[in-house]
């Protein structure tokens, strides 16, 4: 039994610092005259807050069940677990405990796992809920054997805040969901073709990574709907995420890019995947905090910084996306792209904006499969609702860059074929400083093999356009360089397979074959480039197959590890 004093000083760290703390794994078990009104006072306050994911970087989906009613649904949904080896848990009420024993030991049988189900009261107090979330946690304990500290808050009504209090104060994790599979209006659907373009939508093409699926397997008026539901997402949206075959030409479950499912407690018992979030931002050395390295760029230094520490691209010039320069700086900025300091035959292979699982892991795959890493350069607009994927891509040893926060380009062209801003200097500002933070919470503690941090200051400028003010505001967010590449393979609108990879040797070879030494590959991560990781497995293979000493084979480093302080990438002075 866990005691007032010691389960106080876990709340007071925060939910999320203690999330998969070892010690509240295991349920603590409270004797019947708990004093709940003291464990109120010991959790000062503090009000659970619903879970749409677990904190890993496993690939697992989590799949959660409630509505435990009816026999015949729950059957299919058993029966088709079992036959494809799925893993989740089911949220059990008191109700339920009374009337639904048989469909318990039903559950049971099949090997899947309990979970507490809360149920509102009209009248409910705080004391009250806790003491339905003690009988809860008994009779699982003592009828079927299991130990949970999650809870689901079933339905609507009673008093919430009561609710999340007693659930924080009894020492228990609230769990929500990332996807609510059944709604109201699909009551009486018949097939998941009429659910599934309504419950994701056009962009959600696949779920997460420590994603939380709901689903109540009672709520069809068909009791076969739920069951073809589950396979439906199953093979649409958690099966695609794999990339599709590996060395051999084999299925894609023969490889390690392959998603699974699991329940709560399995993934909360993979400690090897577990991480804290958000990352305290105050364990971190100053060199990694947002303040630093800030406004150092002024007017009379301008020019100056602007040479060293912008890498441009070819397409990038005085008439193409560069917007109140001087003449001289227009003409003296750089337009290789090429890092000047990559050893003989080095090229850099980097990834832009965000994405879903799918496109991202396959990525991840080709990546790991050849032993190489990238950098990737993230819009963070959206990359908080799903933290465990930015984490994912630096536990495999890659960098990570910023791409700013809302992807706007600093100069458009108008209609008259004019440069014009898109936003006022304060607007940019905003959305190039916000987009750090958001990266430090989440992988400003990793630190890749070679002991650097895998979070850079490196930014890449959407469109890969450049203004004076956008350059002087990321120069002054304390971004040490603005990086676009020596090219781009706009793979988000690759005609076909083919043309694309030529893109690709295009970029890193020159005309006769040999490497580009410091090239900078160009490539998307988003589902619209969909050709992109299958490219890149090509590409790769066909270099990893070249003897060594070809004067066409690359190797693959890490922009971070050239892009240091001191790092200069001003062109020589042409002569007149």
């Amino acid at each position: 039994m866990m005691g007032l004093q010691k389960l106080s000083s876990y709340l007071r760290k925060g939910a999320a610092a203690v999330f998969f703390s070892t010690a509240l794994l295991a349920y603590p078990t409270y004797c019947a005259a708990t004093d709940f009104e003291q464990l109120r006072l010991q959790n000062a306050g503090h009000l659970a807050e619903a879970k749409r994911y677990l904190p890993t970087t496993e690939k697992a989906v989590i799949l959660t069940f409630g509505g435990l009613s009816k026999k015949a649904p729950l059957q299919n949904i058993l029966s088709y677990m079992a036959q494809e080896h799925l893993r989740g848990t089911f949220f059990v009420t008191e109700r339920e405990l009374q009337r639904n024993g048989d469909n318990l030991q039903l559950i049971k049988a099949y090997g899947q796992d309990f979970a507490m189900g809360l149920t509102p009261t009209k009248t409910g107090t705080f004391a009250d809920y806790c003491a339905q979330i003690q009988r809860l946690d008994k009779a699982l304990q003592e009828r079927y054997g299991t130990k949970s500290k999650f809870v689901r808050i079933m339905t609507s009504g009673g008093d919430r805040a009561a609710m999340e209090e007693a659930i924080s104060a009894m020492g228990c994790t609230l769990v929500g969901q990332g996807l609510n599979v059944v709604q109201s209006k699909h009551k009486n659907a018949q097939t998941p073709q009429e659910v599934m373009p309504q419950i994701f939508g056009k962009w959600t093409t696949s779920l997460n990574m420590g994603e939380i699926v709901y689903m109540r397997t009672d709520f069809y008026t068909s009791d076969v709907l739920a069951a073809e539901m589950l396979k439906e997402i199953k093979q649409k949206k958690i099966d695609n995420i794999g990339y599709k075959t590996d060395d051999k030409g084999e299925p894609k479950k023969c490889n390690d890019s392959v998603y699974h499912t699991a329940s709560l407690a399995d993934v909360a018992g993979n400690s090897d995947f577990h991480y804290s979030y958000p990352v305290n931002k105050d364990d971190l050395p100053i060199e990694m905090q947002p303040e630093y390295g800030n406004n150092w760029v002024t007017d009379e230094n301008f020019s100056s910084a602007f040479y060293s520490r912008y890498i441009g691209a070819p397409e990038v010039s005085a008439n193409d996306r560069m917007l109140g320069f001087s003449r001289e700086e227009m003409t003296r900025a750089d337009k290789t792209g090429l890092v000047k300091t990559a050893p003989p035959q080095t090229v850099f292979l980097t990834f832009d904006d965000w994405g879903n699982d799918d496109s991202i892991n396959k990525i991840l795959y080709v990546l790991r499969k050849h032993n190489v890493h990238g950098t990737f350069f993230i819009i963070t607009r959206n990359m908080l609702n799903n933290p465990n994927l930015l984490r994912a891509i630096a536990m495999d040893g890659n960098e990570i860059g910023s791409h700013t926060n809302n992807h706007v380009a600093m100069t458009v062209q108008d209609k008259r074929g004019r440069q014009i801003p898109v936003e006022s200097e304060e607007e940019y500002r905003e959305d190039v400083t916000s987009s750090y933070p958001k990266l430090l919470s989440v992988v400003g503690d990793m630190r890749l093999a070679n002991g650097r941090p895998a979070l850079t200051r490196l930014l890449r400028p959407p469109t890969l356009a450049v203004s004076r003010m956008g350059v002087k505001t990321i120069l002054n967010a304390g971004f040490t360089y603005i990086v676009n590449g020596s090219g781009s393979t706009e793979d988000y609108g690759a005609v076909s397979m083919q043309s694309l990879v030529g893109i690709m040797n295009h970029i890193v070879h020159d005309e006769k074959g040999n490497v580009r030494q410091g090239a900078i590959l160009i490539m998307h991560m988003s589902s619209t480039a969909q050709r992109t990781p299958e490219a890149l497995d090509i590409l790769l293979t066909a270099n990893d197959k070249l003897p060594a000493g070809h004067p066409g084979k690359f190797q693959v480093g890490l922009l971070g590890d050239y892009l240091i302080d001191g790092y200069d990438q001003r062109q020589p002075m042409k002569k007149e």
